[in-house]
């Protein structure tokens, strides 16, 4: 009898030392800092609700711009820029009037008032529209302030020629109609368009290139700072305005002596009208002139006229075919 009270008595105590080490470890686990599957599993859930940010601005610049608007978002807006109503257009945000322009306007902003056009507004129209602000184009700020301060209208000016200071002016807007969500959707699908069109030039000779922007009667020189310019840019081409003159100017008058010493690879042109007439005329033009034919531009076929409606005006949303045509030129 006393034997097998002594038996059932190891066992039970064995079964509780074994119970008790269990807990144990448990606690040393938790001592230790290892997190359980519940404690993982929310801050995974946390990452999420923190998306990064699609395009990083100098956020000087961009606090400098969204000053000009005061707290409150705008709820009537005119819009003096094709290039401005089209990134409106991508955040979901109506304007009340919108500019009078040969190029195509967003579908959904094809009933809605014309001003007139970004360069000459029809202020008294615009005046009847009663809007809360007039956001035009930083390039030509100097002319619209003119035009508009003296029927005491306010204005805000963005800027917007080239490709990155339309993205800055893309998340400028965006903060001030709180569309950070439709910003950020869209400045990731063009990044991941500009990714693949860069990396498609990433292994090929980046060419020297000079672009000009007229009619066959007149051309000026772009700089990089356009929006052909900065496209071409991305792709690794050289700008013989930036590079080779050095000059910081936007736009500068075409200079014969300074374009046959910069010699460039590729001449590409943005010409109002009936482009391949434009560059006909422009070929006449320098053959009259025996230094031009030496260029390596002529010497290899490479006098392009690029298409008006991607180039003529500076557009975030065809920036993807912008890209590609412009490596089909640059890197056949």
């Amino acid at each position: 009898m006393n034997s097998q009270v002594r038996k059932w008595g190891l066992l039970t105590g064995a079964l509780l030392l074994a119970l008790s080490v269990g807990c144990s470890s448990k606690e040393q686990s938790a001592e230790a800092g290892q997190e359980t599957p519940a404690t993982t599993q929310t801050t995974v859930e946390e990452k999420k609700e923190a998306p990064a940010a699609a395009y990083t601005v100098d956020e000087a610049k961009a606090a400098e711009l969204q000053a000009q608007f005061g707290d409150a978002a705008p709820s009537k807006v005119v819009v003096a820029s094709v290039a401005i109503s089209e990134i409106l257009n991508e955040l979901g945000v109506m304007p009340v009037g919108v500019p009078t322009s040969t190029l195509e306007l967003p579908a959904s902003f094809k009933d809605l008032p014309r001003i007139g056009s970004a360069l000459k507004p029809d202020v008294e129209q615009v005046t009847k529209l009663q809007p809360d602000v007039i956001i035009g184009p930083e390039s030509i700020k100097t002319s619209l302030v003119k035009q508009f301060k003296p029927a005491n209208l306010k204005t805000a000016y963005l800027p917007a020629d080239s490709l990155e200071e339309l993205k800055l002016s893309t998340v400028v807007l965006s903060r001030i109609f709180q569309k950070e969500d439709q910003a950020n959707a869209f400045l990731t699908k063009l990044a991941e368009q500009e990714k693949s069109s860069v990396e498609q030039a990433n292994d090929k000779t980046a060419p020297k290139i000079m672009i000009l922007f007229g009619s066959a009667e007149s051309f000026m020189m772009m700089n990089e700072n356009t929006f052909a310019g900065s496209i071409a840019k991305k792709l690794g081409a050289t700008n013989v305005v930036s590079d080779v003159l050095k000059s910081e100017e936007t736009y500068i008058p075409l200079n014969m002596e300074n374009v046959v010493a910069a010699n460039p690879d590729v001449i590409l042109l943005v010409a109002h009208g009936d482009a391949n007439t434009t560059v006909k005329k422009f070929e006449e033009d320098v053959k009259k002139n025996g230094a031009w034919e030496k260029l390596n531009a002529f010497k290899n076929d490479k006098v392009k006229a690029l298409d008006y409606n991607l180039f003529g005006v500076a557009s975030v949303v065809k920036a993807s075919d912008a890209y590609q045509q412009m490596l089909s030129i640059l890197y056949p």
